[in-house]
């Protein structure tokens, strides 16, 4: 029977009708919703409540400057947060979901937004349906349809589908378990039953990352000994007669101005900035979890073809006892619907022949779409009157079909292990013309195939480099052993027998028995769908983080399982929405590439963090030293607040724009897990930072304030050695496995050193600008002053680097 559908004029007047097939979306962020929810922190009431309190006792000065600063925080971390959101939803916007429909009587592949009611939509196996509407008459006879619709009725098993009035009905947003056939649009968008309760579904908040929840713990305990700490700061202060308002204005300022509020956002933009370095390379990451769990991936598990392959095949030999009937199978049972069936196409062209007119020619009363699990696909055809069955897959599954005595098998078996042993991959051919046709038995045996598929340029370099930097490359195929093994000896493999599993092997052996081997498994082949999540489990339960590759229906368990799901560009729906990462390419440099950039944002995180909590205890350490030996307090309220303003703000955000990654593809990805983000080293370094600058700083304090007199002077002493000290030896922290002389592309993070200039900017400002030096109780400084500001800074610089020095030397 064939169908036209809709023509492009009246696509036109029914979309214009109609409007887009698309679900009610989540609200965009509103700008002004996002610039208030910076105010909502904890520690923004606290000091707005010191704001107040400074109003109310008339110190206007004060309430002022607190003011200044909090807004332009808000600013900072408003357009921080902004532009973090804007990236997230841009690369969430980069996949736009097609499917296939008639119309004006050819097939052709549209975006889903695009669909009408009245259009013909093919539906198969793994596709997500994309409308509500109902089976054509005549379409799906010999196609059993299943159709999961768990995710309107809660049911996992699939439900059938016939061309019946009672089941033909298909849902936008259901799965196409198994079939194929064609669908009759009747309602698209929001008059879907889905797009009815898409209200609902679109106000689904995201669940935050285990990252984003460690680092926001980790925050909220370190507020409380912030905390802690400035309450014994004031109590200290107190019982020293300080002013009782004047000690709690400035325990509650010192304690704003040490716990890194800014941290997540910190973090967001270093997610979302690695999320766009991989699409540069080709990968698309759907969710930030997926980054955070891409640098600590151990073991990568990838299919064959079209990933360590170009995919792009053609015929190479052929073996057949009938080439005509071959030349029938090759054609009708083929539903162009793949790189593979499309170069079988290409072969029969190159025969002088038309597979276009003889499909034509035919019609096809009934069909087994081929599947990862089975195969094989089988098709029923009627050709001049005359019924007649004809199968193409793998050939020993083909070969059993068919009534071939001993000794024929033997010699095709051994004609397929010479094709496979060239790296072929081959394909079995079948007939049936009487009795039973959907019955698997007494099939004539109608040859070979041999399909040629080139190994992708630079796969076996990246192959090499993953293992460099400790990760295991393990290749799962559903490919003929022989055909696989070539394969992997052309990518640089070596392996005995003993590192070779195949699919029967695999089924049956133990839970126990293969986590005992796996680990010396290199190659599985004629692997299933369902063996792909055993491989994945055994793998976790030996403490690797897995990388699994698919592109099926079948894969999505195991996608879902690994850690890090990898699908193809031109997978099935229902594994890209279980996949993790996505090759836009089908290449596996990609896979590379994105654990390259997972560890490199891995690495900008505890660079942000150790940097932002070695500031926050350096001035701790200056308060509380002061306080313990009786000094006058050796910072304002006001220059407090300007450090935090100076130093908490563009320079630790463009910390986290590092792009050195090279030395950290040397690491094995099981140390990288135990380290954790502050590290035995780290902490060493968080502490003696805060200490050396705490110290000096509060030395140069009481010695100027001794010698001179000068209680602001020694103010500005130790106000403009803290921020120097902090604004020099960031550049320490660009890389924590090298030297700073030895840092490769030193000077290539220019937005660090705009970020420093920015800092040293607001700081002469704030020493040198009338007026404002009014306010914050500081006076210019001579240059001599500088250079022991500077000296310090230094210092603190070179005590990084020896720390450095001697975790690296005790690591290796």
């Amino acid at each position: 029977m064939k169908f036209d559908g809709l023509n492009e004029n009246e696509v036109s007047e029914l979309r214009r009708k109609f409007g887009e097939n698309v679900l009610p979306d989540k609200l965009e962020f509103s700008k002004t919703l996002l610039f208030l929810s910076q105010f909502k922190s904890p520690l923004i009431y606290i000091v707005l409540f010191a704001a107040f309190l400074s109003l109310v006792f008339k110190e206007y000065i004060d309430a002022s400057l607190i003011g200044v600063v909090v807004v332009l925080n808000v600013i900072m971390g408003f357009f921080q947060e902004y532009n973090a959101q804007k990236t997230l939803e841009a690369l969430r916007r980069i996949i736009k979901p097609k499917t296939t429909v008639i119309r004006d009587g050819q097939k052709k592949e549209v975006e889903t937004k695009e669909l009408v009611p009245g259009d013909l939509v093919v539906v198969d196996i793994g596709d997500r349906v994309p409308a509500d509407g109902k089976l054509v008459d005549g379409l799906i006879d010999g196609s059993k349809l299943l159709i999961r619709e768990a995710i309107l009725t809660g049911e996992e098993e699939p439900m059938e589908k016939t061309k019946e009035k009672d089941s033909n009905r298909l849902f936008m947003g259901t799965i196409v378990a198994a079939g194929r056939g064609i669908m009759k649009v009747e309602k698209t968008g929001r008059e879907t039953e889905i797009g009815k309760i898409g209200k609902s579904l679109s106000e689904i908040k995201e669940e935050k990352t285990p990252l984003q929840v460690k680092l926001e713990d980790f925050a909220r305990n370190l507020a409380w000994i912030i905390v802690s700490v400035c309450l014994v700061i004031f109590l200290v202060g107190v019982l020293h007669q300080e002013g009782v308002w004047y000690m709690f204005k400035m325990a509650i300022i010192l304690a704003v101005a040490a716990i890194p509020e800014g941290l997540p956002i910190a973090v967001t933009i270093i997610l979302a900035l690695g999320m766009r370095r991989i699409l540069k390379r080709h990968g698309l990451v759907k969710k930030l979890l997926a980054i955070e769990t891409l640098g600590a991936v151990s073991v990568i598990c990838t299919d064959k073809t079209g990933t360590l392959t170009e995919g792009i095949m053609r015929v190479a030999k052929t073996d057949f006892v009938n080439e005509d009937k071959a030349i029938f199978a090759l054609t009708l049972a083929n539903d162009q619907r793949n790189n593979l069936e499309i170069a079988l196409w290409d072969y029969i062209k190159s025969k002088g022949k038309s597979p276009k007119l003889l499909f034509d020619g035919c019609k096809r009363v009934y069909e087994e779409s081929f599947t990862s699990e089975k195969k094989y696909m089988m098709t029923i055809n009627e050709i001049g009157g005359h019924s007649i069955a004809f199968i193409m897959g793998a050939p020993e599954i083909v070969l059993s079909f068919c009534g071939v005595k001993d000794r024929e098998k033997k010699e095709v078996f051994e004609k397929i292990e010479k094709m496979a042993a060239e790296g072929l991959k081959v394909l079995g051919l079948a007939a049936k013309e009487s009795g039973e046709l959907k019955e698997k038995k007494d099939f004539s045996w109608l040859g070979l195939v041999g399909v040629e598929d080139p190994i992708r340029e630079g796969v076996r370099e990246a192959i090499s480099f993953a293992r460099s930097a400790g990760i295991e490359v393990k290749i799962v195929t559903g490919d003929y052993r022989k055909t696989a093994e070539k394969v992997a000896l052309n990518l640089g493999f070596k392996f005995g027998p003993e590192n070779v599993m195949e699919g029967q092997e695999l089924e049956n052996i133990s839970e126990a028995g293969l986590k005992k081997r796996i680990n010396d498994i290199i190659l599985f082949t004629r692997a299933t769908p369902h063996q792909k999540l055993k491989i994945v489990k055994a793998l976790q339960d030996n403490g690797e983080a897995v990388s699994m590759t698919g592109d099926g229906v079948n894969d999505a368990l195991a996608l879902k399982k690994a850690n890090i799901g990898v699908v193809l560009g031109d997978s099935s729906d229902v594994a890209k929405e279980a996949g993790d990462l996505i090759l836009l390419d089908n290449n596996f440099k990609t896979i590379i590439a994105a654990c390259e950039e997972g560890r490199l944002i891995f690495s900008n995180i505890k660079k942000v963090v150790g940097y932002v909590l070695s500031n926050s205890f350096a001035e701790i350490f200056l308060i509380f030293g002061a306080m313990v030996l009786n000094f006058a307090p050796p910072l304002t309220v006001a220059q407090i607040l300007w450090i935090h303003l100076v130093c908490d703000g563009p320079p630790d955000i463009v910390l986290g724009f590092e792009k050195n990654k090279s030395e950290l593809m040397k690491e094995k990805p099981k140390e990288m897990k135990k380290e954790g983000i502050l590290s035995g080293p780290m902490k060493f370094l968080i502490f003696s930072i805060s200490l050396i600058i705490g110290s000096l700083s509060l030395f140069f304090f009481w010695y100027f304030y001794k010698t001179t007199g000068n209680l602001n002077l020694a103010r500005t002493v130790a106000f403009s050695t803290v921020v120097s000290a902090d604004l020099v030896y960031i550049f320490s922290f660009k890389s924590l496995k090298r030297s700073i002389f030895k840092t490769e592309g030193f000077f290539q993070n220019k937005y660090l050193f705009l970020a420093v200039l920015y800092g040293f900017l607001l700081t002469f400002a704030a020493i040198y600008l009338p007026g404002l030096n009014k306010i914050l109780g500081t006076t210019p400084l001579k240059p001599i002053y500088w250079f022991l500001a500077l000296s310090v800074a230094v210092m603190t610089t070179l005590l990084i680097e020896i720390v450095k020095f001697w975790a690296n030397k005790r690591k290796n």
